[in-house]
């Protein structure tokens, strides 16, 4: 079998289907009986074919260096963070559901059909009780494309605060003043991609 050069994950990958093609059947059995057995440890495993390669090497750290006074080390931290304007949600004005009820002119039942089906936000407030956030609603009635939004989303804290809290996708804007004047379709977009790389 010729020497293959593997440089990148690819050429594994096409080194390892050309080499199976090359077995018999009843070895390729013992192989998949073999891969069925718990999972070897990853490490042991990259150990292993390092060594049989000749590749491993061992690298010789510099430790951890001089230790800081916490007064540096503050300021260090100062000098790399980004202050964090993502309490935006805590200033939203929240309603209990009786008196959200009333604001809108809908029953009670109204507002927990509305919750259940995810097109409007709530918080809970002790074990049955829930608030709800006065922004999400417009002419009495919940904002359009709220539901699209709130689907990829796993709870409805982390969609209000994705929507209060102004982005890039949405203009700088926070998206639920996007979806205030319809633009529907660009937060959706939006939060679809929102937790890709969080």
């Amino acid at each position: 079998m010729a020497q293959t050069q593997i440089k990148t994950r690819q050429d594994a990958h096409k080194a390892v289907v050309s080499f199976i093609d090359t077995l018999s059947a009843s070895t390729l059995l013992k192989f998949a009986n073999a891969l069925q057995r718990s999972r070897p440890d990853p490490e042991r495993l990259v150990r292993r074919v390092l060594e049989e390669t000749g590749e491993a090497r061992k690298l010789a750290g510099g430790g951890l260096g001089s230790l800081l006074s916490k007064a540096e080390g503050l300021a260090r931290l100062d000098a790399i963070t980004v202050e964090d304007d993502g309490d935006h949600w805590a200033e939203t004005e929240v309603l209990g559901a009786g008196d959200m009820a009333e604001r809108l002119g809908v029953a009670r039942t109204s507002l927990d059909n509305w919750r259940r089906a995810h097109k409007i936000l709530a918080f809970r407030k002790g074990v049955r009780n829930y608030v709800y956030p006065v922004r999400q609603f417009e002419r009495l009635a919940p904002l359009e494309g709220l539901d699209r939004v709130r689907a990829c989303f796993g709870d409805d804290d982390t969609a209000w605060e994705w929507l209060v809290t102004p982005n890039r996708h949405t203009g700088d804007a926070a998206p639920i003043e996007r979806l205030r004047k319809g633009k529907i379709d660009e937060v959706a977009r939006a939060a679809e991609g929102a937790l890709d790389y969080q």
